[in-house]
């Protein structure tokens, strides 16, 4: 590949396929890893307690046995409940910040520009491929793909109902009536989010082609060859953004006096 960068993905050399595939570049920053893993185990603890307190005689979610048994390692069902409400508020105290301050700077820009043209076909597309109704190359994505960006979308979408209807029926905040309308809303935001995040893991930690990206989420890098391949729209970024940095050190022009 020449040191232009092109517009569009052109097909590699088995060098140069190679020699992109042991480079790597930056994704993410230590600070959005260490808030993605707290959010995954915050959010197995909460669901595996959570279930286990739903013991209603009309509706249940889990067998006798699951509720007796998280019961048990509580010591009681007060105690299952009291450690749910801390971890939730912890929880909240945790995203509120980082929602507040990394909207503009991350979500908004990277994770929920989901409207483009790209990304829409990039689903009809991946759909039918799944489906195996196509062979149709996916178009180029950002840093993140538009499958990613559905889930993100959903997330911060339900968060905020999960957290507000979690702490109205922790509380008991308001009314009797307040309180049992968030009761339904806690449960569908999380059913909504728990849904997606059966896909989610899949597509990061089974899938072979993402295996890439789930271990960025441990070094924050991926290789160049990966970026390439799977996100040419941010990998053409980092790529002029690199050029632009070269060109700014580099000495100029001897002027002749």
């Amino acid at each position: 590949m020449s040191s232009a960068v092109p517009l569009t993905p052109v097909p590699l050399s088995t060098e140069e396929a190679a020699a992109m595939s042991q480079r790597s570049i930056k994704k993410h920053d230590v600070a959005i890893m260490l808030v993605h893993w707290f959010n995954a185990a915050t959010w197995i603890l909460e669901v595996t307690t959570g279930v286990a307190l739903i013991t209603s005689r009309l509706f249940r979610v889990a067998p006798a046995w699951y509720s007796d048994l998280i019961g048990g390692v509580f010591g009681s069902r007060a105690n299952l409940l009291k450690f749910h409400i801390a971890l939730g508020v912890l929880w909240i105290a945790v995203l509120l910040p980082y929602a507040i301050f990394g909207f503009r700077n991350y979500l908004r820009a990277e994770m929920l520009n989901f409207f483009e043209r790209d990304d829409r076909r990039w689903l009809v597309i991946r759909l039918k491929m799944i489906l195996g109704r196509t062979d149709e190359p996916l178009p180029p994505q950002d840093a993140y793909n538009a499958g990613q960006k559905a889930f993100a979308l959903v997330v911060w979408t339900m968060v905020p109902v999960v957290g507000i209807s979690g702490l109205i029926m922790a509380f008991q905040l308001f009314s009797t009536t307040a309180v049992g309308w968030a009761v339904v809303f806690h449960y569908l935001a999380v059913g909504a989010v728990v849904s997606g995040l059966f896909i989610h893991v899949y597509m990061g930690a089974v899938f072979p082609e993402e295996k890439p990206a789930f271990f960025s989420m441990l070094t924050g890098n991926v290789n160049e060859l990966f970026a390439y391949s799977h996100h040419f729209k941010w990998w053409r970024k980092v790529k002029l953004a690199e050029q632009a940095h070269e060109r700014k050190q580099s000495p100029g022009p001897e002027k002749v006096p």
